[in-house]
């Protein structure tokens, strides 16, 4: 058939009501279980496509009642624990033997190895989601201290009021918190304080009083079990932080523009209650957002010890930041009565544009070390204030913590990573990357405590855009921006690419696949960030030789008062100067790295640059199909590159390739319908396509809202095989085959068959916000013959979608009308894919966290910690102290007298230690994919046998 020739005999409606034997043909009925299930079940299966009383609906349900198998069946799908999170605004904590380092995230606590980074133990912590009535109210960890008397405990602080004694070392004390009576907890801060003659950690907490009033209150365990601690002091200034050295001997308690120091009148204390400070308050030129004490104390005549000097140092949110010297010696006596001190001058020092985000002493005092928003590691000499600099990190600067030894800086970088850079050359010797993924903090940034002219994003309005390629099914690729900063400056951005392996859970590479600003200038000259392109889609070729990548850019309407003309709209003025861009990336098998092919500029165009509604590629050849708003299909497929009439190749002699449009195929008009369906030149239109199994058909669905039509096209002549109209019901959101079926999602999920030409059942989706219908997903696995759905659950105490919403997971078969998997999660579900080489799903949600769903008894290849594998006792360290000595080489005195006498032996015996070259090493660990590797103890045992010396011959 022409292309272009006349469609409308191929059309058939697929609406029952026009005709009641095709209703009662097209659709099967409801099996008994199902009507069972219409009163009281979470999903309830219908035929018809039109909203019946037999439709099903995505209910709200109780994670009570998710657990429970569906149908009294036994579940034969399983969720995986969730890996990963967001790592908080929280300094990272060192091990004293420096051998660990401890990251707080949103809902766990993980603790890592210094030596390779790996993951020994993962502590999941029970922090629920947004309370649904205030956003800003949203449970969420506040701090983490490491326990001053016992260092295999950490202190950890919710914002309910929850305190939780965990071992770090095996993970206990996580299911036993402490609860205390605050309206929330803001800070908290840990000290070794003697009671008694008994030293033991007491807990400050900065609890809130009121919008701009807090109070500070000691506990300690006895007086956490109470719910009762000793009040210490209370202020009507903005409360921020809170801390505390030299034994609880000072505390710093800071305000907008206003510090707190509490000093101790008391050297000796029998209770808590004993414990009585004197505050003094003076006013500093900046709001402060962070600061750092340095202390010398000295021993007394009677074996104790006392404060000698303290040197604060403090981060303000315009950039400054201000060294007081010896403090105590500038605050008023306890015999003046002041509680106010007056003017005390610092010394500034400035650098940054924004606001410090972290600001540190050095070890021996003479240096510090700050970060903000411009990716620099800035070094301050004290005394003579010369700088030194690391600049061009990853991403802004959150947090810096020195090491106990003062060997190394660990830097929370805003990418959700976290490296330990060493003092002596500043180059990193560990590196952790997580999902780098958009996450909205529940603590608002540190750059907003001064007004901007820009507001940041404060909702999630955009599935995340992921694939994974199906060669290396372990690589999950997601786009993402700058740091979280960056994406959040005025507009949502992802101009990135991370190439993010599961199996290990670290990021491998990072690309940037569209224009980034990578300099410290990224905002104009009015003060606004600099807004860079996003990501909309992205497709591996089926051997996984070719990426396409899909990035949209446009100017905001604050730029555009220049063009505005008669009258035309900003809204139009940002349209008309609208840049889409598809690109062709040849990836290279080895590193993951990309190579720019083909840049496709306005691939879809009529007057002006048509959006491309989805990018589909071939399961059989190396072709891409794309749909854009100008109502037609291109396929794209390479050809070899030539020059002077000559194929063109590389530096290895392989031939070079580009990519073009070799078929256009233009789509039926919707006005072309019957006249019952209503339908406008101007209403928005949606569309969406994807490949049959066998790659012989393209099904194309475009259309508005009223009525879309979905068109099979042949893709070897592209000739219009079919066109069906009236299974669409609003807004085309995802078009999708498996076998003989399609699957449609819209208002409705509907599964037809197109051989049959029977809809075999259809989904209902509860009323949702747009925002909501937006996050809508689908995903197929053609393995399984399993659809996945994921829907947003709608929160009826909030208007807009934000943070802490949650969604709901529907796994079903295709050819099983009842769901196979019912379950709701805590966060919202941003991206689901199907993962290759599986019969399940890989879903992230919006905490930065990876889910996986298998079924039966596969095992998903995700990382796992040591401590689970039971390899993590010599990682953690749980031998004694003599114990390790005697592991670093030093023996007991019983053996010293068998070592005298066999020292001639030993002289004889000229065994040395082994010597491995990397690639033996290479050859074990990349024999096969992580989780395709062959049990620890197997590669153990195959590592031992390198390193292991041979026997001397008799």
């Amino acid at each position: 058939m022409d292309v272009n020739g006349d469609t409308a005999s191929l059309k058939r409606k697929r609406e029952p009501k026009d005709d009641p034997a095709l209703s009662q043909k097209k659709h099967r009925r409801k099996s008994k279980n199902q009507e069972n299930n219409a009163t009281g079940g979470e999903i309830e299966n219908g035929a018809a496509l039109q909203r019946m009383d037999g439709d099903t609906e995505l209910q709200d349900a109780s994670s009570q009642a998710l657990a429970e198998p569906v149908d009294g069946k036994p579940q034969s799908w399983r969720l995986s624990k969730p890996m990963g999170g967001r790592i908080l605004d929280i300094d990272p904590i060192f091990s004293p033997d420096e051998r660990h380092l401890i990251i707080t995230y949103n809902t766990s606590i993980q603790v890592y190895s210094t030596e390779d980074s790996l993951l020994v133990r993962r502590i999941a912590l029970p922090i629920p989601g947004s309370d649904g009535e205030n956003e800003l109210a949203s449970t969420h960890i506040v701090a983490s201290v490491l326990s001053k008397c016992d260092n295999d405990y950490v202190w950890v602080a919710c914002s309910d009021g929850r305190v939780w004694y965990i071992n770090w070392t095996s993970g206990s004390g996580v299911n036993d918190p402490f609860r205390i009576e605050a309206k929330k907890v803001l800070d908290m801060t840990v000290d070794a304080v003697e009671l008694g003659g008994k030293t033991e950690d007491v807990v400050l907490v900065l609890q809130r009083l009121t919008t701009s009033s807090a109070q500070v209150v000691a506990y300690n365990t006895k007086a956490l079990s109470a719910r009762k601690g000793k009040l210490l002091h209370t202020y009507d200034e903005s409360p921020q932080l809170l801390r505390s050295v030299a034994g609880g001997r000072l505390i710093v308690a800071a305000a907008k523009e206003t510090l707190h120091i509490g000093l101790l009148k008391a050297k000796k204390f029998v209770s808590l209650d004993d414990l009585v400070y004197r505050f003094v308050c003076f006013d500093v030129p900046d709001i402060v957002s962070c600061l750092d004490i340095r202390h010398v104390v000295r021993t007394t005549k009677k074996g104790g010890f006392e404060l000698q000097s303290v040197d604060l140092v403090i981060g303000c949110a315009r950039g400054g930041i201000y060294v007081y010297h010896d403090i105590l010696s500038k605050l008023p006596g306890e015999g003046s009565g002041s509680s106010k001190a007056g003017l005390i001058q610092p010394r500034k020092y400035h650098w940054h544009r924004r606001a410090v985000h972290s600001v540190k002493w050095s070890e021996d005092g003479n240096y510090l070390i700050s970060g903000g928003y411009e990716t620099v590691l800035v070094l301050w000499q004290v005394d003579t204030g010369r700088l030194d600099f690391l600049p061009h990190l990853l991403a802004s600067i959150e947090n810096i913590v020195v090491s106990p030894r003062g060997s190394s800086y660990a830097a929370h970088l805003d990418d959700n990573s976290v490296m330990i850079l060493s003092t002596a050359e500043m180059k990193p010797t560990m590196y952790v990357s997580g999902l780098q993924s958009l996450v909205l903090g529940d603590r608002p940034s540190k750059d907003s405590l001064v007004r901007r002219v820009w507001r940041p994003a404060d909702e999630i309005a955009t599935p995340l855009v992921a694939a994974i390629n199906p060669q290396t099914p372990t690589h999950m690729c997601l786009c993402v921006g700058n740091g979280q900063q960056a994406s959040l400056g005025g507009s949502l951005s992802t101009p990135l690419l991370q190439v993010f392996d599961i199996s290990s859970f670290q990021g491998v590479t990072k690309h940037a696949i569209a224009r980034t600003n990578p300099t410290e200038a990224n905002i104009t000259s009015e003060g606004v960030p600099i807004i860079e392109p996003t990501a909309t889609k992205l497709a591996f070729s089926r051997d996984g030789k070719w990426l396409v990548s899909v990035d949209e850019w446009q100017p905001p309407e604050r730029d555009t008062d220049v063009f505005l003309t008669g009258s035309k709209t900003p809204a139009e003025a940002c349209r008309e100067r609208r840049e889409i861009y598809l690109k062709f990336w040849e990836v290279n098998a080895g590193d993951q790295s990309l190579q720019l092919v083909t840049r496709i500029n306005d691939a879809h165009h009529t007057g002006q640059t048509e959006l491309i509604f989805d990018l589909a590629s071939d399961p059989t050849s190396s072709q891409f199909a794309t749909i854009g708003n100008d109502g037609a299909v291109r396929f794209w497929t390479p050809r070899l590159r030539k020059r002077d009439g000559l194929a063109a190749t590389g530096p290895d002699g392989e031939p070079l390739r580009s990519w073009n449009c070799s078929r256009t195929v233009s789509l039926p008009l919707y006005e072309q319908q019957d006249d019952s369906v209503e339908a406008t030149k101007n209403a928005p239109r949606s569309g969406a396509i994807t490949f049959s199994e066998d790659g012989s058909i393209l099904f194309a669905a475009f259309g508005p809202p009223s009525g879309a039509l979905i068109v099979a096209i042949d893709t070897e002549t592209g000739a219009i095989r079919d066109v069906v109209s009236g299974t669409f019901r609003g807004e085309i959101r995802a078009l999708k085959s498996l076998g003989s079926s399609l699957i449609m999602l819209s208002e409705d999920l509907v599964v037809y068959d197109i051989v049959s030409d029977e809809v075999l059942h259809s989904y209902s989706l509860k009323e949702t916000s747009e925002a909501a219908k937006r996050l809508t997903q689908l995903a197929v696995n053609h393995q399984s013959r399993s659809v996945a759905l994921v829907a947003p659950i709608p929160n009826q105490n909030q208007e807009k979608l934000k943070k802490g919403v949650k969604s709901e997971l529907v796994v079903f078969n295709v050819d099983d009308e009842e769901p196979q998997l019912i379950k709701a999660f805590p966060q919202l579900i941003t991206s689901v894919c199907a993962a290759p080489s599986s019969s399940g799903f890989i879903l992230v949600d919006s905490a930065a966290q990876v889910w996986s769903v298998t079924e039966g008894v596969e095992q998903a290849p995700m990382l796992q910690p040591l401590a689970d594998l039971g390899v993590d006792a010599m990682a953690v360290g749980d031998s004694s102290p003599d114990e390790l000595q005697l592991q670093e080489g030093e023996i007991s005195d019983e053996e010293m007298e068998d070592a005298d006498q066999n020292v001639d032996m030993e002289e004889e015996d000229d065994t040395h230690a082994a010597v491995v070259a990397p690639q033996r090493l290479a050859e074990i660990f990349n024999a096969a994919p992580a989780f395709a590797m062959p049990p620890i103890e197997d590669v153990f045992y195959q590592v031992a046998g390198l390193f292991s010396t041979k026997p001397v011959n008799a």
